[in-house]
């Protein structure tokens, strides 16, 4: 279906350079002898870089330069994070009035450096709202699910999930995209719910240059789908067809749901292949793959219409 090839990454990654238990060698070859493609080191207020893999090309994934800008209000009560892909300098965190404003500077100095900005677990502490996620300008991206024991991906009490304010975004008119990962913090204890453990959310970037540039340009361009376990042979999301090919695992079953404006099913597939014609009156068409397998999902980037 498609000419291009597919790269697996994590966006969100954090080591002993910030909060994460393992030194930034080890990080990196746990990603690669887990096959992934490239990895973006994103510790708290610090640009991590490793230069050489120790003179040893392809000892661990294509590294894109990251940091997770982290500002913290009211007395270190109200967390704002936001992730800076392929900056190119240390960005300095913001401290504004509000969480609304404070995470717009935020993105807005992710912007100047040159990197792409990812809207950090919004409800973790509950600190970003609907509304704040609507207003926010600039931003390349939102994490619909990250895996984090304490992001709240789904909402709950009353709040709602990321993909439901990730669809009042796109209705409002942002183009923003959506992606997973892990913010992954322990690598060396026993892997465990209560523990923030790598290898939980990913992205896959279609791109026939697999390059730091050739996939930021993928990226930004929304060339990729996003996953908490489900893997997709291939996709093609055009403005005559949105196809979604599977991979099952073992005895997996899937359902595809197509969403439109605020978030309305717009159509539902059952089986390893999903086939949607867009219609021409809905803003935006995305679509939600729906594992039989522990709840996993996989979320395609949106058609824009008007594109």
């Amino acid at each position: 279906m498609s000419n291009k090839n597919w790269y697996k990454g994590n966006l969100h990654t954090h080591t002993t350079e910030s909060d994460g238990d393992a030194e930034p060698q080890h990080v990196a070859e746990w990603y690669k002898d887990h096959r992934y493609d490239f990895l973006v080191l994103s510790d708290h207020n610090h640009l991590t870089v490793l230069d050489d893999a120790d003179g040893h090309p392809g000892k661990w994934p294509l590294l894109i330069p990251g940091e997770e800008i982290t500002s913290r209000l009211f007395n270190n009560t109200v967390p704002v994070h936001v992730n800076g892909i392929g900056v190119k300098s240390l960005v300095e965190p913001a401290t504004e009035e509000s969480a609304r404003e404070t995470l717009q500077e935020n993105i807005e100095r992710i912007n100047s450096a040159g990197g792409l900005a990812s809207i950090n677990h919004p409800n973790y502490k509950w600190t970003l709202t609907t509304e704040d996620i609507v207003e926010a300008t600039g931003a390349w991206a939102v994490e619909v699910y990250n895996g984090h024991n304490g992001s709240n991906s789904d909402g709950g009490g009353g709040s709602p999930g990321v993909e439901s304010m990730w669809d009042a975004a796109l209705t409002a008119g942002n183009r923003i995209f959506g992606v997973a990962t892990d913010d992954s913090h322990h690598y060396i204890q026993e892997f465990s719910s209560e523990l923030a453990n790598p290898g939980r959310g990913w992205v896959v970037v279609q791109t026939d240059d697999f390059s730091e540039a050739g996939l930021m340009e993928s990226m930004s361009a929304g060339a990729f789908y996003s996953s908490s376990g489900v893997v997709i042979d291939d996709m093609k999301v055009a403005k005559d067809e949105i196809v979604i090919d599977m991979a099952p695992y073992d005895s997996e079953k899937f359902t595809t749901v197509f969403y439109g404006e605020g978030g309305k099913e717009l159509a539902v597939e059952h089986g390893e292949s999903a086939r949607f014609v867009p219609p021409s009156t809905e803003k935006y068409v995305r679509a939600t793959v729906y594992s039989s397998r522990e709840s996993f999902r996989a979320w395609s980037q949106p058609l824009f219409r008007d594109s």
